[in-house]
């Protein structure tokens, strides 16, 4: 009866399955790795050859006197009658491209549309359309690895079809991990901007690394973030929290409307009706003579608008509205043009983006709201409040709280986790019904339902 007492053999199969897991995860390791070197390097060059071509138009037009509206005219024929002619998907702000191409065809973003996208982008905002340049340049990035991905089969290292959906995601986080300097906020974003329900490890990982690996690209070359934010390095008085919150409602508020009022300017403009061309003019004309009326500041990527808000330079901030006393009431004025030429710009269909627009209209709102409580300028409590109104606009407009919160956090520093945490949260649950994007697809005349590709 000695073998009822015999010990039962170790069962092989299980550490088999065990090694297949460990390969399996390795095996996803390298790929995730390869594709973030690749999106990182293609992410930064994209982001600062257009850097670099933007500072060239601007540098050449700017000396010959001709007011800023008649370039944006000049710039919207251009793109209007030749690129859009050429390519009609390269049309309007970008990401909602992304979105479509990513839910529908796994990643597979037409090459085409990546490069018309790069000039009609610079076209636009070189000659003062109103925008910004994370929308055009992530869809770009992202078609540009998606189309390296499509290749990387061809080469036999274990690379298939499906990690081209990866691929896209990857380089659209690399491209706002250089604009921002973001290492984790912009693998979020890249991830949480598809996904409203869950976000899945498997996007996730390489999204970060991706954009990891394009901060670090630059940082070590010596290139500068698109935005230049200095915050001071305190945290706020504790004792504002209660106006903290209030500002953080308005945020959504602020993004509701911000996002209804683009719904209803594509509603008007139906810019895949009729004449393109003499859309894109009438948009950029009314957009380019708004702001050159009320401040020339707003033109273009208004990045001066940033470093006013924390000097407290009122030349930049009050343009042509000087005449208004109250700094506060002035700062609110300038929100609200900066949205409506956003929103008439990219609702035309020129290329340029949300984001960066989006996050000057919540610093401005937190800024206005610190100088009704008269906070110091220079204190970490205006500069919470800034920080508060960037997150919360930036969650409400684009249902991104996560990645509104931790870029908000990366970008101001650790003492602004609260504030851009509070607003980040707020700020989506008021207004998380619809983001801009879903408005954008329609107002293009696409749907996530169609299967031709964008």
């Amino acid at each position: 009866m000695r073998f009822l007492f015999r010990p039962h053999p170790v069962k092989l199969p299980f550490k088999l399955t065990i090694d297949q897991q460990l390969k399996l995860s390795y095996a996803y390791l390298l790929k995730w790795v390869v594709l973030a070197v690749l999106a990182g390097v293609a992410g930064s060059l994209v982001v600062h050859s257009f850097v670099y071509l933007f500072s060239a138009i601007r540098a050449l037009v700017g000396p010959l006197g001709l007011p800023a509206p008649v370039w944006a005219l000049a710039g919207a024929l251009i793109v209007g009658a030749g690129i859009y002619s050429l390519q009609p998907h390269a049309a309007g702000e970008g990401i909602p491209s992304y979105i479509r191409g990513i839910r529908i065809h796994e990643g597979d973003l037409l090459f085409s549309v990546s490069f018309f996208k790069y000039w009609a982008a610079l076209l636009t905002l070189a000659t003062y359309g109103n925008g910004g340049v994370v929308g055009p340049l992530g869809r770009v990035s992202a078609g540009a690895v998606s189309f390296i991905a499509r290749h990387l089969p061809k080469l036999r290292v274990g690379f298939t079809a499906q990690d081209q959906r990866t691929a896209a995601i990857c380089g659209l986080s690399a491209a706002v991990g250089t604009i921002f300097h973001t290492s984790l906020g912009a693998g979020i974003f890249a991830v949480e901007i598809i996904q409203r329900a869950k976000m899945g490890y498997r996007d996730l990982f390489p999204a970060i690394l991706s954009s990891t690996t394009a901060v670090f690209v630059c940082k070590s070359i010596g290139w500068q973030s698109f935005y230049q934010i200095d915050a001071a390095d305190q945290f706020m008085n504790i004792d504002m929290i209660g106006w903290l919150l209030l500002l953080a409602v308005l945020t959504g508020m602020a993004g509701g409307l911000y996002t209804n009022f683009y719904a209803l300017v594509s509603r008007v403009i139906k810019r895949k009706e009729g004449n393109v061309v003499l859309k894109v003019l009438g948009g950029s004309a009314a957009a380019a003579l708004l702001a050159w009326a009320v401040n020339p500041e707003l033109l273009g990527t208004s990045t001066n608008f940033i470093s006013a808000i924390f000097s407290g330079d009122m030349a930049v901030l009050s343009g042509r509205a000087g005449f208004v006393r109250s700094t506060g009431l002035i700062l609110l004025v300038m929100l609200v043009c900066k949205v409506a030429c956003n929103c008439i710009t990219v609702g035309s269909g020129m290329s340029a983006g949300f984001t960066g627009p989006a996050a000057i209209a919540g610093m401005l709102l937190g800024a206005s709201l610190a100088t009704f409580l008269n906070l110091d300028g220079a204190s970490a409590t205006y500069h919470a409040f800034v920080a508060a109104g960037f997150a919360g606009l930036l969650a409400s407009v684009m249902n991104i709280p996560l990645a509104a919160a931790v870029m908000t956090t990366e970008i101001f520093g650790l003492q602004y986790s609260f504030p851009a945490g509070l607003a980040a949260i707020v700020g989506f649950q008021v207004t998380r019904a619809k983001t801009i994007y879903d408005y954008a697809l329609a107002g293009a005349g696409l749907s996530l339902d169609e299967q031709d590709a964008a």
